[in-house]
């Protein structure tokens, strides 16, 4: 069996570049450079408007950011576009779709937590329909009957208990978070390790290379237009943060 170190990377990859999913862009001049502006640089000393974000570690996390740019360039972007390129769009589509119902666990014990029990009702009767009429998930007729997807995290959760977000904090190879954020990344992977739904997890971490697991991040991947360095902005990293921000209090308040 693999370490618990790598499939905790493997597995939650993703979390974190879902948020990125809404950031549309235009490309740059290749070799285009990340923004390394201060927020003085920004704002007038008056201007306030900047200031909301807290942003204790803004050194480290813009090294961090440049990193995973770095990583997502010459990575993990060209191994998504192999996949667009070489797997036919049906194939896609049935491994978005089983991943995505793989999922629901996560979606409705948080909901529950939540007290949101219409979300959870809904998340349960997408992962029985697609389950069942749905070949494991391959295909998703609950989508075709009003069932819309919903994604719950604990991060989400712990902010409908009124814990705050903390410093701003960019994760390795994820991306954006905060330190809650981050804190129910490790949770969600906890109760999607233990939960072993349909023995999922135990298959898939004795694969070779944990191949389901990459499978899951590469898909996410091909299926988010985001690209670093393309806002066409030298001031990328404060866009994304309060982007970011601002995305978490919407879903927390939806």
């Amino acid at each position: 069996m693999k370490p618990i170190a790598l499939r905790l990377i493997l597995t939650t990859l993703t979390a974190s570049l879902i948020i990125l999913s809404g950031c549309a862009a235009s490309r740059p001049q290749e070799g285009a450079d990340p923004a390394r502006r201060q927020i003085a640089d920004v704002m007038a000393p008056e201007d306030k408007s900047l200031l909301t974000a807290y942003d204790p570690w803004e050194g480290y996390n813009r090294w961090m950011y440049n990193f995973n740019a770095r990583f997502d360039r010459y990575l993990f972007a060209p191994a998504a576009e192999g996949y667009k390129r070489f797997l036919p769009q049906f194939m896609r589509t049935g491994v978005h779709n089983f991943m995505r119902n793989i999922r629901e666990v996560l979606n409705v014990y948080n909901a529950l937590l939540q007290a949101r029990f219409r979300t959870a009702g809904r998340s349960t009767g997408r992962f029985a329909v697609n389950s069942i009429l749905g070949l494991a998930g391959l295909f998703d007729p609950a989508t075709e009957m009003g069932m819309y997807y919903q994604r719950e995290d604990f991060g989400q959760t712990l902010g409908v208990w009124g814990v705050g977000p903390g410093p701003y904090f960019v994760l390795p190879l994820l991306g954006p978070s905060t330190v809650r954020d981050a804190t129910g990344i490790g949770v969600d992977y906890a109760v999607w390790y233990y939960v072993n739904l349909f023995g999922y997890r135990e298959w898939a971490s004795d694969q070779f290379l944990v191949w389901p697991t990459l499978l899951y991040a590469i898909d996410t991947r091909a299926n988010i237009s985001f690209r670093y360095y393309e806002m066409g902005s030298i001031y990328e990293y404060l866009w994304i943060r309060d982007l970011y921000l601002e995305f978490r209090k919407f879903e927390i308040k939806r």
